[in-house]
């Protein structure tokens, strides 16, 4: 009984993940919130420890990191192939090893969309697709 008790917790926890480029737009109710949210934020990036009370819930239920507010300014401090564009709300789960990538999803914030397309450069193991007209998710892994 502890076993499928314990089974069914990780399922919960792993399935409650939207980093994954299939998953983005399924959680896309739950992150379009969360953007609402952060609408107050100043520009900068911010760590799981420096959230208020009314978005540590929504953070730790979609396994978030970091999330970066680029605004209405580049942020050159963090870098990527267009994540250091303005008007972008970046959400990051790092990564838990060298084997692993870096994991994001992108929201585009502009009042009409950029179109960033995909890219894939294969020599810096960065992955960057497109899921919708505003949501994007990369994937960056060590060279």
């Amino acid at each position: 009984m502890k076993k499928t008790s314990l089974f069914l917790l990780l399922l919960t926890f792993i399935s409650c993940n939207p980093f994954n480029e299939n998953k983005v737009l399924k959680y896309k109710n739950e992150l379009i919130n969360l953007v609402s949210k952060f609408e107050k934020y100043n520009n900068g990036v911010y760590d799981r420890d420096e959230f208020d009370e009314f978005l540590i819930d929504d953070i730790e239920q979609l396994d978030i990191d970091l999330v970066v507010k680029n605004g209405n300014k580049k942020n050159l401090n963090y870098s990527g192939f267009i994540e250091e564009n303005d008007s972008l709300l970046i959400f990051i789960k790092k990564s838990n090893s060298l084997f692993d990538k870096e994991k994001r999803i992108i929201y585009d914030s502009t009042k009409k969309p950029r179109n960033f397309g995909n890219n894939e450069v294969i020599g810096a193991s960065y992955k960057f697709i497109q899921v919708d007209e505003r949501w994007y998710y990369s994937e960056i892994g060590f060279d």
